[in-house]
């Protein structure tokens, strides 16, 4: 049961961090009075043991006996354990301490007269009947303590709630509880992990946002550096997408990025490919182990799977289409460089298309 306890509180302190003092003198209040109880169970146990012995030279050990279980029994009478609880476990914990008082005078007269064996099997008999009644207090005082707790737990947070729950349907089965705290800090891990997943995705295009992309491209810029092998990068900006914005709107517009966007990650065909949006109506696409004539040819692909999108544009200077413009940086990360000078050079490129007009790919050796 301390075990259970124990991994209650530390369930609860890893997901809020804040509990109560009151919550504390709580659980130490349970522990106290399911270790006083246990400890009673024992001491009435072993007083029927020394009973059962029956011999005359060990009646000064039934004495210290029966002295440690009225020290016990003491005890329990001075916690006031029925001050809190209901009026069914108070009137059982009264019935426990009034059995013992009529129990010791026959205890203490079968010593004067240790061969009478009728008074000795019901004194025997009756200590067993103490000893349930003892375990049926201690799990009524627990049961109580426990729905104590489990009201305090519930003002907290609706992850303390699912922990109250599972003490008020599995309290005594340590192992079962432990095993559902684990996954329920499973299951919590799994929905931080898709949290962290929702904020590296772009709320417009569905595809990964800036933030994203920051983290992957310094990832794969460390690792084409140690492997020594290529990395291209492709910049792309829709054509006149101002004009079209204020010609159709803005909803509009964002369906336009949409698939747009939805276009050119479906042109990536290896899981190591990335796109992402970069801001505005640009997007970036990183290709490792991917050579200049490779991100040439995936740029290629690009342009003509949008070209068959065949998004109207009424207001473009270049078509009747949406367009694309494509800016391509490809070369082999080095020390004395960095990924940002990549990005300059993507985007150097990127205006080259533009100022030669547009709907088209340059591309510069890094």
């Amino acid at each position: 049961m301390l075990v259970l306890l124990i991994g209650i509180v530390a369930g609860g302190q890893s997901l809020r961090q804040q509990i109560e003092t009151q919550d504390k003198s709580l659980e130490l209040n349970l522990v106290r009075g399911v270790h006083d109880f246990n400890q009673l169970q024992r001491e009435v146990n072993r007083l029927r043991l020394q009973m059962t012995r029956n011999s005359t030279t060990n009646n000064k050990n039934l004495n210290l006996q029966l002295k440690i279980t009225q020290s016990r029994f003491t005890i329990i009478q001075r916690h006031s354990l029925a001050r809190n609880l209901n009026t069914q476990v108070a009137t059982i914990k009264d019935h426990l301490i009034q059995s013992w008082l009529s129990l010791k005078p026959e205890i203490q007269r079968w010593q004067l007269d240790p061969s009478n064996t009728k008074l000795k099997t019901q004194i025997i008999d009756q200590l067993d009947n103490l000893e349930l009644d003892i375990n049926q207090v201690s799990l009524l005082h627990q049961r109580q303590q426990w729905k104590q707790y489990q009201s305090r737990i519930r003002r907290h947070s609706h992850s303390l709630q699912l922990l109250s729950i599972i003490t008020i349907l599995f309290c005594g089965f340590t192992l079962l509880v432990g095993y559902l705290l684990m996954q329920f800090v499973r299951a919590r891990q799994r929905l931080l992990e898709k949290v962290e997943q929702l904020a590296t995705i772009d709320d417009v295009t569905q595809i990964a946002n800036r933030r994203h992309f920051n983290a992957v491209f310094a990832q794969e810029w460390q690792r084409m550096l140690r492997e020594q092998s290529c990395l291209s990068l492709l910049l792309c900006d829709v054509d006149c997408f101002k004009a079209y914005n204020d010609h159709y709107g803005h909803q509009a517009g964002d369906s336009c990025l949409f698939q747009i966007a939805q276009t050119i990650h479906n042109c990536m065909r290896r899981p190591s490919d990335f796109a992402a949006r970069y801001g505005g109506e640009e997007f970036v696409i990183i290709l490792p182990h991917t050579q200049l004539p490779g991100a040439q040819a995936q740029a290629k692909v690009i342009q003509e799977n949008l070209q068959k999108l065949a998004l109207a544009h009424a207001e473009s200077i270049i078509s009747d289409y949406v367009t694309i413009s494509i800016g391509i940086a490809s070369g082999i990360p080095q020390l004395e460089l960095n990924s940002h000078q990549m990005i300059e050079q993507a985007d150097q490129a990127l205006y080259q298309a533009k100022a030669q007009g547009r709907n088209r790919a340059c591309a510069n050796e890094f």
